[in-house]
């Protein structure tokens, strides 16, 4: 009895291994195939949209380099991301239908179920979605960009420079080094600083006794000096100047000081500017507003 049990097993191990042996041949080649099709595709498509953003990313519409790569990178952060998504599902549909042919009617009878379920169920991500396509699409800020965000449930403002842009988030580092990763369908307002141009936005108190037009000269030749600083020249669209008089007070004259820069070099020529006003001012001995402990 035990023989017959054991000539039994033999005979039921090898059926399983002739069986899967002719499973691996039919249908493992097949998968490997198309894994990595899928992999091939994928770098492909990637390549492919890289070199087709750009073309479509004209010099016209973005007439300096850095907005050109800004926005070459924003948006192809989203094709490669579209692409991923794209190739992978259909791969994995794909090998379902290789591994049980059976479930390829049920996958597809199932699909608007599913569809309906994960829009129930996947709200805030589908929000995230299409708030992010709008996001890149809008071209409302571009990877390397500055800007703030006013985000709702309590997160208030979020400030930091753009590391990366998906259609599901946007993550920013501050100048702590923090990294922040910000839900697109949490977005409210969107400050954006470095956007085709920044300004340098200035005022400065000084000694109520200042002669405004001599104030008015030297700030213009301090601007000017400014412009020609091989460092700053191709930062500075319009050299800072004297935009007007804020008002009068006991502390002093208020003026408001005004600069026209490429993209996020303010605060570089604002420091400059400031070095180089402090040594003009004592060259033309004009004087800063008392603080309130002096007067």
């Amino acid at each position: 009895m035990v023989d017959t049990i054991i000539e039994d097993l033999v005979l039921r191990i090898d059926d399983w291994v002739r069986s899967t042996d002719t499973w691996l041949q039919v249908h493992l080649i097949n998968i490997l195939v198309i894994l990595v099709g899928a992999l091939v595709l994928r770098r492909v498509a990637t390549e492919l949209s890289k070199r087709l953003l750009k073309h479509i990313v004209r010099p016209d519409v973005y007439p300096t380099k850095s907005d050109r790569e800004k926005r070459i990178k924003t948006l192809y952060s989203l094709a490669n991301g579209v692409i991923r998504l794209t190739v992978y599902s259909v791969a994995g549909l794909m090998i379902i239908s290789e591994i049980r042919p059976d479930y390829k009617t049920v996958l597809f009878t199932s699909a608007g179920l599913i569809g309906a379920v994960i829009g129930f169920g996947a709200q805030n991500l589908i929000k995230d979605l299409v708030s992010g396509i709008f996001i890149i699409i809008e071209n409302q800020y571009r990877i390397g960009d500055e800007i703030t965000l006013v985000a709702g449930a309590g997160v208030g403002e979020v400030s930091g420079i753009v590391e990366d842009i998906t259609i599901r988030t946007t993550v920013l580092r501050d100048l702590s080094g923090n990294v922040h990763h910000m839900p697109n369908g949490n977005i409210g307002v969107t400050t954006n600083q470095t956007l085709g141009f920044s300004r340098m936005n200035e005022d400065i108190v000084v000694d109520i006794r200042t002669d405004i037009e001599k104030l008015t000269q030297v700030i213009k030749q301090v601007g000017e000096e400014l412009a020609t600083l091989p460092e700053l020249e191709n930062k500075i669209i319009e050299p800072p100047y004297l935009a007007n008089v804020k008002g009068l007070s006991g502390k002093g004259i208020s003026v408001r000081v005004l600069a026209k820069t490429s993209p996020a070099a303010q605060w570089k020529i604002r420091s400059e500017f400031y070095k180089l006003l402090k040594k003009s001012f004592d060259k033309h001995h004009i004087k800063l507003a008392a603080s309130t402990d002096e007067t």
